[in-house]
């Protein structure tokens, strides 16, 4: 699961492909800057394979390459941080 956190400050919208996940849904999703939940910040990715982030903030567009299911994604305001490899729990 990609895990895309939002501590820009502001509502960004968010899609990450998903040419070699069956049934991952790829549109754009509205991402608050609130607390995480496995519901609201969680894209279901094979770890596997390559896919691309898109997000939008204000008037920027980012793409992100290279994005596996594994991965873990904090926005903020101006600049992207991706940590590869992140454990990964669900506790609730």
């Amino acid at each position: 699961m990609v895990w895309l956190d939002n501590s820009s400050g502001a509502t960004i919208t968010a899609s990450i492909s998903s040419a070699h996940t069956p049934g991952g849904a790829t549109g754009f999703f509205a991402v608050e800057p609130l607390l995480d939940t496995f519901a609201n910040n969680h894209w279901e990715r094979s770890a596997k394979f390559n896919e691309t982030a898109v997000i939008h903030s204000g008037k920027a567009t980012v793409k992100i390459p290279h994005v596996r299911g594994d991965d873990f994604i904090v926005i903020f305001s101006d600049s992207f941080i991706q940590v590869r490899n992140a454990p990964q729990v669900y506790f609730g």
